[in-house]
């Protein structure tokens, strides 16, 4: 396309002619350089933006997650709560400073988050605070503040990785070794091998170490080329609170069940003897004659009798299981009644088949009158 350049007015007046060919040379100018801006614009080999691509623009999303700068869109202040300031919000980034009243930080610093909402009040996202600590958050239609959970750390990941992962239990919390009534104990756990666990031994289980069921731990520090344990030790606690243990040496063997003691086994329960031969109690409120075992096996007899004859007739006679294994000799007080004071003295004599003889009295005056029992002797 060209532009036509008209013809010069010209005229008599040639100050009002030379007005009027400025203004049309001003207008060719401008029609030119209008023309050169097309030419130009036609002679552009670069894309120019096609349907699609307004139509992808126009229909995108305009909606801010962070302010104009790149920075967060919401800052929530000391005196505020993180909830209120996001919960009417979508998809958004915050700041919350130092002392808000709803911050997850054990020591309220400040930090920063996103949330990520997909319906009306409920929304959830993470944060992290200024310490490097992370947390998420959720809530939901009718909550009042937000549910903060704390994240794994890289130090927590370390602890975890760096823990013991043997089973110690099944996966239930149940015992790892059960043993019923067929098995043995001592051999099914040093099939486990070495190891650290748990089991339960039904009552009647072979080398059990009591008649009632028992539960408990076992720890083998090494094994044989069969996986089976050659060194350690179990602790079994049975049904009535006894607790036992044993222990395993690869050249010995099993070296048998031991019954821990305590308190409650030293307790004695006490029997009334039935007196024989005329022996009586010389005081049954204040010295009343008794006997009785504690778990270690020892019997004691306490008391005071009077009355009887002395030698080889028994006074009473323990039971069995109450028995001394070898003879037994007991030197006790007497009465010093009728010697002007003089202590005075007996020598009892109990025998292995259980018979409490008071032999002599060194009052020949009143020999039977106050003989005391305080003697304590083993049964094993």
């Amino acid at each position: 396309m060209e532009i036509n350049k008209p013809k010069a007015f010209e005229t008599s007046d040639k100050a009002h002619a030379d007005l009027f060919n400025e203004m049309v040379q001003t207008l060719l100018e401008n029609d030119n350089g209008l023309l050169e801006q097309l030419t130009s614009h036609t002679h552009d080999m670069k894309l120019h933006a096609s349907e699609d691509e307004k139509k992808k623009w126009n229909d995108s999303q305009s909606y801010k997650i962070t302010a104009d700068n790149g920075m967060q869109l919401i800052n929530v202040s000391a005196d505020s709560k993180i909830f209120d300031a996001i919960k009417d919000k979508g998809t958004c980034t915050f700041y919350a400073a130092s002392g808000v009243e709803d911050s997850p930080s054990p020591t309220n610093i400040s930090l920063r988050g996103m949330q990520i909402v997909g319906q009306n009040n409920i929304g959830t996202g993470f944060a992290v605070d200024i310490a490097g600590n992370a947390y998420s958050f959720y809530y939901n239609h009718g909550h009042t503040t937000i549910t903060w959970t704390p994240l794994p750390s890289i130090s927590d990941l370390n602890k975890w990785n760096e823990s013991q992962l043997i089973k110690i239990t099944n996966d239930t919390g149940g015992v790892r070794v059960s043993v019923g009534a067929t098995d043995s104990l001592l051999d099914k756990i040093t099939e486990t091998g070495k190891t650290f666990g748990t089991f339960y031994s039904m009552a009647g289980a072979q080398d059990n170490p009591s008649e009632v069921s028992a539960r408990g731990f076992y720890h083998f520090t090494s094994s044989d080329s069969n996986n089976k344990g050659t060194y350690g030790w179990v602790i079994a606690v049975d049904n009535k609170n006894n607790m036992y243990t044993n222990y395993l040496d690869l050249n010995l063997g099993w070296q048998g069940w031991r019954r821990t003691l305590n308190e409650v086994d030293q307790q004695i329960t006490w029997t009334t003897p039935r007196l024989l031969n005329g022996w009586k109690q010389y005081s049954s409120s204040s010295l009343p004659i008794r006997f009785g075992k504690n778990a270690l096996g020892e019997v004691e007899i306490t008391g005071a009798v009077r009355d009887g004859p002395l030698g080889e007739i028994p006074v009473f006679v323990l039971p069995e299981g109450y028995r001394p294994k070898q003879s037994v000799y007991y030197v006790g007080v007497a009465s010093s009644l009728g010697t002007s004071g003089v202590p005075q003295y007996h020598r009892t004599f109990i025998t292995t088949d259980g018979r409490v003889c008071v032999q002599l009295s060194s009052n020949s005056s009143n020999p039977t009158e106050f003989i005391t029992f305080l003697v304590k002797f083993s049964t094993l």
